[in-house]
């Protein structure tokens, strides 16, 4: 099963959500998480690596691929063996997509498309939207709002929200704008990391879960 964190900007707080779904994953699943950091930045690795200094034990194992990997599939061989696999295959990619990355957002089971209401959001996200559709993408398409202000109107979530879900399937609770995601680390969830992204990542779940009638 191949799962991928995607969004055509960066800021939209994509790397944090695959980091906290990845550990809710893990403190839940039997299935076998692994995670592939696409991102230039390598944020999700780099955090993996440091928390190396933690006493915690490891939840999954993190795997790069940088600027010198000209396109990891090119055989495709590979991708589809983590598409059948019962394992967990989480991939963050960059904000900033890539040709090189069109055959995962193609062939992934579902791509996890993070979104804020900003003008700068909302464009960005229908792009990407766009683009899926002209690459033909197979993937469930799945939006989930970040970083979300509660006290805050926002004048556009009705259309944006309207707009999303012709094209795939809005989860219905956000995920609110917490202080404590941004000092998330890859060992674990804190009791109110897990109470920020519970409702919206166990409605995810659910969304996956009947998509491919199985339990992950």
């Amino acid at each position: 099963m191949i799962i991928t964190f995607a969004t055509q900007k960066g800021g939209t707080g994509k790397t944090t959500l695959a980091i906290a779904f990845s550990n809710y994953l893990s403190g839940i699943s039997e299935r076998k998480i692994n995670v592939f950091d696409f991102d230039y930045q390598k944020s999700f690795y780099n955090k993996w690596k440091e928390d190396e200094l933690l006493e915690s034990p490891k939840l999954y194992e993190v795997e790069v691929f940088g600027e010198d990997d000209k396109k990891p599939f090119a055989d495709l061989e590979s991708l589809f063996a983590l598409k059948d696999s019962e394992d967990i295959n989480i991939f963050d990619l960059a904000g900033t997509l890539d040709e090189k990355y069109s055959d995962l957002l193609v062939y992934s089971d579902f791509i996890i498309v993070p979104f804020e209401y900003s003008d700068v959001s909302v464009k960005s996200t229908l792009v990407f939207k766009n683009l899926l559709g002209l690459l033909e993408s197979q993937a469930e398409r799945i939006f989930i709002r970040s970083k979300y202000d509660k006290g805050y109107k926002y004048l556009n979530q009705k259309e944006m929200d309207e707009e999303l879900s012709k094209y795939g399937t809005l989860i219905e609770s956000p995920v609110f704008k917490r202080n404590c995601l941004q000092t998330i680390d890859t060992r674990k969830l804190t009791y109110e990391q897990k109470y920020a992204v519970k409702k919206p990542f166990n409605e995810l779940i659910d969304q996956i879960n009947e998509a491919l009638q199985i339990t992950i």
